[in-house]
This record gives structure tokens, C-alpha cells and sequence, in this order.
């Protein structure tokens, strides 16, 4: 096996739920918050930092700090450290192609890696009930329901925008990707299960 499988997905979708139990199933490796850890050794950011701000751009207060480390304009210099995060784990993410077959999830995975390797390009989207229970139950990140969906609607636009802003293409759109599944109306184990045998087949060929 010399594949790499990227999975992008909808938050609370249970994307990385599907990623890993794949990983483990065809005994690959599995990226996620590993790439994070990667760039944070290569930019010297911490790595709560990379991951609070990795796909979003925050309002001038939360950002002024960055003036010291960077000089000039508040709002470039977020972008600036928006974009060398991204260059840190695209880098760290082409490092652990070369390496051989593996899950990788997020990060533009699909674009960073086009053209440079054989990958299975998925997307993995659920209705928004499933999301709204998987984001309470599952990651405790509120008990509200009208959060959650509020949660989960920033979280897809943060999504989106970093998606499109690197990649000039739309996140989510089926033409970009070679699978799309829903967990709510398959299950996250049956996606799973489904991949796995997309992947085998997909592997074999030229």
C-alpha cells in the first residue's frame, strides 16, 4: 500500500472518528494533531497557539500581540502568521507522505499534496441533528443545542474560508473530492468500512 487518504469533513460530522477507525482497520498511521505538534517545532509557535488559530482570523483585540513579532499592519500580521502556520504544516504534511500510506486529516491535505502523490480524496458531511448530539454528547463543548449549531455553522465557515483562500476551490464540493459520505444516513463505522474497501481497490491501480 502506498496511498494517502486525506479526509476533509463538516465539524462534528465525525470525520476523524471515521479517519481513525480506517487507519486502524488497513494498520496505517493516522495525522491529526500530530501535524500540529510537527509545526509547532518548525515555526516555534506553541502548539495551543497553531491550534486555536490555524483556520481562523481574529478580531484586532485578540490579535495585537502579534504586533511585537511582526511589525507593521495588525490585520497582515495575523494573516501573516495564519499563512506560516499553513506553510509549517504543509510542510509537515508532505514530510509524512513521503513516508508511505497514512491518514492524514484536515489541513488542505487533498491540495498540499496534489500532484505529488497517489491519494484518496474524501469528504465526510452529516445532517445537522447528528451534528448537534455529537458535539454535546461526544465533545462536551456545550450543553445548548442552539450553541451547538452555532458552534458548529463557525466552525464549517472557518472551514470554508481557509480552504478557498489556499486552495482556490470550494470546500465541501463533491468535484473535488473522489468519496463523499454522510455518517448520519451510513454510520461512521460503515463510512469506515466502506473506504476500506474503496482504498484497497483504489490502491491497486496505476
Amino acid at each position: 500500500m502506498n496511498t494517502i487518504i486525506t479526509i476533509s469533513r463538516e465539524y462534528g460530522s465525525g470525520g476523524r472518528f471515521v479517519g481513525k477507525l480506517l487507519a486502524d482497520e488497513l494498520g496505517i498511521p493516522f495525522y491529526d494533531k500530530e501535524i500540529i505538534a510537527m509545526a509547532s517545532e518548525d515555526s516555534g509557535f506553541a502548539q495551543e497557539f497553531i491550534k486555536e488559530n490555524e483556520q481562523k482570523m481574529k478580531g484586532l483585540s485578540s490579535v495585537a500581540f502579534t504586533a511585537g513579532m511582526w511589525g507593521g499592519n495588525l490585520v497582515s500580521n495575523f494573516e501573516n502568521v495564519e499563512s506560516k502556520i499553513y506553510a509549517c504544516e504543509a510542510d509537515a504534511i508532505e514530510k509524512i507522505a513521503k513516508q508511505g500510506a497514512c491518514v492524514i486529516v484536515g489541513r488542505c491535505a487533498d491540495y498540499v499534496l496534489k500532484d505529488k502523490c497517489k491519494c484518496l480524496n474524501v469528504f465526510i458531511h452529516a445532517d445537522m441533528p447528528s451534528r448537534v448530539e455529537r458535539v454535546i454528547k461526544v465533545f462536551k463543548r456545550t450543553d445548548d443545542q442552539k450553541k451547538a449549531e452555532r458552534m458548529i455553522k463557525e466552525n464549517d465557515r472557518m472551514r470554508a474560508r481557509h480552504y478557498r483562500y489556499y486552495t482556490d476551490s470550494e470546500w465541501g464540493d463533491a468535484k473535488n473530492y473522489h468519496i463523499t459520505l454522510n455518517t448520519s444516513a451510513i454510520g461512521v463505522e460503515n463510512c469506515a468500512k466502506i473506504l476500506k474497501e474503496a482504498y484497497l481497490r483504489f490502491d491497486e491501480q496505476e
